[in-house]
C-alpha cells in the first residue's frame, strides 16, 4: 500500500513538472476571405501532440517550453502549411491565427473543391492557367476537362453542359452577367472570351442543380471573381499567337487597388491548317480593369470595365478536301472569289457599392451596362468539282482523280448587323443568423436591340439552279431580308437560405426561390430550388482523431442531392425564326433538375485523391427546337417540343505523379426531344404519321478527358502538360429544318495537346535570386504541340449535289497539327 502511495506521488509530481514545462498555442484557422475552417489537423512537428480545429476554426495545442518549434496545418485537398514559433515561456499561451489557401498545389495551376464541398459546385482557383496547352487562348478550355462539359471545337470558348447548348450557360464576373457575341458563325470568328485568366481570383462552376441566387438559364453557371490586389505585381505571357499582360497594385494606404489586363490574339497561324487556303487576317484585342476604393472600413466602391475589338477577315482562294473510306474516296476541289469579314466591338461597365456594417451583414448595390456592335459582310463565290479518287495502291494513278461526279457553282452573300445595349441595376444582400446564411436580391434590366439581316445562298449545278420551281424559274435559297427592333425590360428577384441542420454530420440544406418577369410577353416564371448534403462519417472520424487512440477512420464521403425548376426566358436569339421574324407569343423554356451524387476523399499509392460521381435527370418542356451549324445556333422560334436529358458523370483527381495533380473525367449522357403538333418527315421527305423522340443536336453519348501533369524526377524544372479530349459523334442531317431527318452522326471528336516547359525562375524556390533573375518572380519558356495526333476532326458539313441527284456531305475539318512557342514571366 505504501509503495502504491509513493508511486502515485511520483507520477503526480512528474506530471506536475511536465505541466510546468509546457506552453500552449491557440487561435483560429480561416481562409483568405475570413471564413473559419473546421477539421484542420494541427500537428506538432517531430512530436506526438496533435489536435483538430473545431466548428468555428478554433484550436489549442500543448507545446514544449523553452525551445522553438514548428506546427503543421493539414487537410485533405488543401495545401499544408508550416508555421515556425519562437521559444515560449512555461505556462505561456501564444495566440496564432492561421490563414490557409485552398487546393492541392499544382505549381502552375490549382483546382480546389474542399471549400464548397457541400454545394453543387466545382471551385477552381487558377494559378498560371496559361501553362496548359490552349489553342483559343480562353480560360473556358479548362472547363471542358470537367465531367458533364463538352465541346467539339477547340477554337471556340463555348461549351455544352449535360445536353444543353451554348445559350443555356450563365456566366458572371463579380456578379455581373456576361453575354457572348451574337453573329459569329464559327469558332475562329469568336475571338477571345471575356475572362482574362491573370485577373481571376477564383471560379465556381455548377453543371446543374445550382442555387436560386444564380439566374435564369437551364444548364450551368460559371461564377468568376476577379482579384483584389494586395501589392504590386505584373505578368507577360507571349506565344506565336499573341501576347497577354497585366499589372496590379495598391496605393500607399491600401485604400485604392487597381487591376489592369490587356490581350492581343491572332489565330491566323493555327487556322492556316484548314483545307481552305487563302489569306487569313485576324486581330482580337481587349483591355479590362477592376478599380476598388475603400471609402471606409464599412463602404467599398468598385468599377469593372472592359472593351474588346475583334476582327476576322479571310480571302479564300482554294479548297481541297478528301473524304470517304479507304476503298471509296471522294475529293472536293473549290476555287473561290470574294471575301468574308466579321467584326464586332463589345464594352462593359459596372459600378458597385458594398456596405458591411458588421460581420453578419453585407449589402451590395450595383449597376452595369453592356453594349455590342457587330457586323458581318461576306460575298463568297465558289466553283467546285466533285471527283472520285483512286484508292488502289497498286495503280499508277493512286490518289488521283478517276472521274468527275459533280460540277457546279455557288454564291453565298450576307450583309448583317446587330446592335444591343443591356442596362441593369440591382441589389444583393447577405445576412448570417446562427446556423442560417440568408441571401436575397432584386434586379431591373432594360434591353434595346436592333437587328438588320440581308443574306442569301444560290447554288448552280451543271447550269441548273438548285432548286427550281415547277415553271423552271430558279429560286434563291435561304433568302432573308428584314430588320427587327426590340425594346423590353425584365424584373427578377430571389431569396434563399443555407441552413446547417446538424454540425456533427455537416448536414446542410439550401432552399430558395426566384422570380423573373418579362415585359415583351408579360410572362412571369417562379423557380423553387433545393440542395441538400451531409457527411455520414464525419462525427465518427472527428471523434477518432481527437481520442488519441489508433482507430481506423471511415471513408470521408459527402452525399449531395438537388432539385429545382430552371426557366430560361428568351433573350433575342431564341425568338427569331429562320425567316427573321419575331414570335410575339414565345414563352420561357423549362428544365426540372433531379440530381444525386457525392464525392469521396481517399488515398491511392499513399497520396491524396478525390472521386466524384453524380447522376441526373432533366425534364424538359416548352422547348424551342434549334439547329447547330459550326457554332451558329438557329432556332425554330416556337415552343413546340418536350424532351429530357439524363446521364452520369465521373471524375478522379489527385496526385497521379507525386507533387502534381492530374484528373480524368468520364460522362455518359442521352438527350432527346419530341416535336409536338407539327408534321414530321423522314430523311427522304416522306411524312411520318406517328412521331416519337429523336436525339437533340447536343446528344453526345460519351465524353472523356484527361489532364495529366508530370516532371523529370531529377530535373523537376522540366515539366509536361497533356490534355486529351474525346467526344462521341453528334447527330446531323441535310439542311431541312427537320430534326427527324438528322439520322447521321458526325465522327467522334479526338484531340491530344501536349506542352513542355522549362522553369527558368521558380517562384516557389527559397534560393536567393541573383543577376537578372532577381527582377522576376517567375519565368518559364516552353513549346506546345497542338493536335499531336493530327486528327481531322469535323465541325460541320457542306451539302452539294452530284450529276445523279445524290447529296454529298463534305466535312469542314478543324485545325491540324501545329507547333507553338511560349514565354511566361511574372514580376
Amino acid at each position: 500500500m505504501r509503495k502504491s502511495y509513493l508511486l502515485f506521488l511520483l507520477i503526480f509530481f512528474q506530471n506536475y513538472l511536465n505541466a510546468q514545462n509546457k506552453a500552449s498555442v491557440y487561435g483560429v484557422i480561416s481562409d483568405s476571405s475570413g471564413r473559419n475552417i473546421s477539421n484542420v489537423n494541427v500537428i506538432l512537428i517531430n512530436q506526438t501532440a496533435n489536435t483538430i480545429s473545431g466548428d468555428e476554426g478554433k484550436f489549442e495545442i500543448s507545446v514544449p517550453s523553452g525551445q522553438p518549434f514548428q506546427l503543421a496545418f493539414t487537410y485533405v485537398g488543401r495545401p499544408s502549411k508550416k508555421v515556425s514559433v519562437r521559444a515560449l515561456k512555461p505556462g505561456e499561451r501564444f495566440l496564432l491565427d492561421v490563414k490557409m489557401e485552398y487546393g492541392v498545389s499544382l505549381k502552375e495551376f490549382e483546382i480546389v473543391e474542399e471549400r464548397d464541398r457541400e454545394k453543387q459546385l466545382y471551385t477552381i482557383n487558377p494559378k498560371n492557367a496559361a501553362t496548359l496547352p490552349n489553342v483559343s487562348g480562353s480560360f473556358e478550355q479548362i472547363l471542358k476537362t470537367l465531367p458533364g462539359v463538352s465541346s467539339n471545337n477547340e477554337l471556340s470558348s463555348q461549351y455544352n453542359v449535360r445536353g444543353g447548348n451554348y445559350d443555356e450557360n450563365l456566366i458572371y464576373v463579380n456578379d455581373i452577367e456576361i453575354y457572348r457575341p451574337f453573329l459569329p458563325r464559327s469558332g475562329q470568328q469568336e475571338g477571345l472570351s471575356f475572362i482574362q485568366t491573370e485577373l481571376v481570383d477564383n471560379v465556381k462552376f455548377s453543371a446543374g442543380g445550382f442555387e436560386a441566387r444564380y439566374g435564369d438559364k437551364m444548364s450551368s453557371v460559371l461564377d468568376i471573381k476577379y482579384r483584389e490586389p494586395t501589392k504590386f505585381a505584373a505578368s507577360v505571357n507571349a506565344s506565336l499567337m499573341g501576347i497577354q499582360a497585366h499589372v496590379e497594385g495598391t496605393s500607399k494606404n491600401k485604400r485604392l487597388t487597381y487591376l489592369i489586363g490587356t490581350r492581343y490574339w491572332s489565330n491566323q497561324y493555327i487556322v492556316s491548317t484548314f483545307d481552305v487556303q487563302g489569306d487569313y487576317k485576324s486581330a482580337f484585342t481587349d483591355i479590362q480593369t477592376l478599380i476598388t476604393y475603400h471609402l471606409s472600413s464599412e463602404w467599398t466602391l468598385s468599377f469593372l470595365g472592359s472593351f474588346a475589338n475583334n476582327k476576322y477577315l479571310v480571302i479564300p482562294q482554294t479548297q481541297e478536301t478528301t473524304f470517304g473510306t479507304v476503298s471509296s474516296a471522294v475529293r472536293l476541289n473549290v476555287f473561290f472569289a470574294g471575301q468574308d469579314l466579321m467584326e464586332y466591338q463589345t464594352s462593359t461597365g459596372a459600378l458597385s457599392l458594398v456596405y458591411k456594417p458588421n460581420y453578419q451583414t453585407q449589402l451590395k448595390f450595383y449597376s452595369s451596362v453592356f453594349n455590342t456592335n457587330e457586323n458581318e459582310y461576306f460575298t463568297i463565290e465558289g466553283a467546285y468539282n466533285l471527283e472520285n479518287v483512286q484508292t488502289d495502291m497498286g495503280q499508277k494513278n493512286f490518289g488521283q482523280s478517276t472521274s468527275s461526279i459533280g460540277i457546279g457553282d455557288y454564291l453565298n452573300s450576307a450583309r448583317n448587323s446587330f446592335q444591343a445595349t443591356v442596362f441593369n441595376a440591382g441589389h444583393r444582400g447577405y445576412y448570417t443568423l446562427g446556423n442560417n446564411r440568408i441571401q436575397w436580391g432584386a434586379q431591373v434590366q432594360v434591353e434595346q436591340i436592333m437587328d438588320v439581316q440581308h443574306e442569301w445562298y444560290y447554288n448552280d449545278s451543271l447550269g441548273f439552279s438548285q432548286p427550281t420551281t415547277s415553271t423552271g424559274n430558279f429560286v434563291i435559297q435561304d433568302y432573308i431580308s428584314g430588320s427587327n427592333t426590340l425594346n423590353s425590360y425584365r424584373l427578377s428577384g430571389y431569396a434563399q437560405n443555407t441552413q446547417v441542420l446538424d454540425k456533427s454530420f455537416n448536414m446542410i440544406f439550401n432552399y430558395g426561390i426566384r422570380s423573373n418577369w418579362w415585359s415583351y410577353n408579360n410572362e412571369n416564371v417562379i423557380s423553387p430550388r433545393f440542395q441538400f448534403s451531409f457527411e455520414p462519417n464525419r462525427r465518427f472520424n472527428r471523434a477518432a482523431r481527437t481520442s488519441g487512440e489508433k482507430v481506423k477512420l471511415k471513408k470521408d464521403i459527402v452525399v449531395k442531392a438537388a432539385f429545382g425548376y430552371y426557366y430560361q426566358p428568351p433573350f433575342y436569339r431564341e425568338m427569331r425564326g429562320f425567316s427573321d421574324t419575331l414570335n410575339a407569343n414565345i414563352k420561357a423554356q423549362r428544365s426540372i433538375h433531379y440530381v444525386l451524387g457525392g464525392d469521396m476523399n481517399l488515398k491511392i499509392w499513399g497520396r491524396p485523391f478525390k472521386f466524384f460521381s453524380e447522376a441526373y435527370y432533366k425534364q424538359l418542356d416548352n422547348l424551342i427546337p434549334y439547329e447547330i451549324d459550326n457554332t451558329r445556333i438557329r432556332y425554330f422560334a416556337t415552343n413546340s417540343a418536350q424532351g429530357y436529358a439524363t446521364g452520369i458523370d465521373f471524375r478522379l483527381n489527385g496526385e497521379f505523379v507525386k507533387g502534381t495533380e492530374s484528373w480524368a473525367s468520364l460522362s455518359i449522357m442521352q438527350t432527346q426531344e419530341k416535336i409536338n403538333g407539327a408534321p414530321i418527315y423522314d430523311a427522304n421527305g416522306n411524312r411520318i404519321e406517328s412521331s416519337g423522340y429523336v436525339p437533340r443536336p447536343t446528344d453526345q453519348r460519351v465524353t472523356a478527358s484527361i489532364m495529366f501533369q508530370d516532371y523529370l524526377p531529377k530535373f523537376p524544372s522540366y515539366r509536361m502538360y497533356l490534355n486529351l479530349v474525346y467526344g462521341s459523334g453528334l447527330p446531323f442531317g441535310p439542311p431541312s429544318q427537320n430534326p427527324y431527318a438528322d439520322t447521321l452522326r458526325i465522327p467522334s471528336y479526338r484531340r491530344v495537346d501536349i506542352g513542355f516547359l522549362k522553369v527558368i525562375v521558380d517562384e516557389n524556390s527559397k534560393a536567393t535570386k541573383v543577376g537578372w533573375k532577381k527582377h522576376f518572380k517567375s519565368a518559364m519558356i516552353g513549346v506546345e504541340v497542338f493536335n499531336l495526333l493530327d486528327v481531322n476532326n469535323t465541325v460541320s458539313y457542306i451539302w452539294l449535289e452530284d450529276i445523279e441527284g445524290r447529296k454529298w456531305a463534305i466535312p469542314n475539318y478543324l485545325t491540324g497539327r501545329r507547333l507553338n512557342l511560349k514565354l511566361m514571366a511574372k514580376f
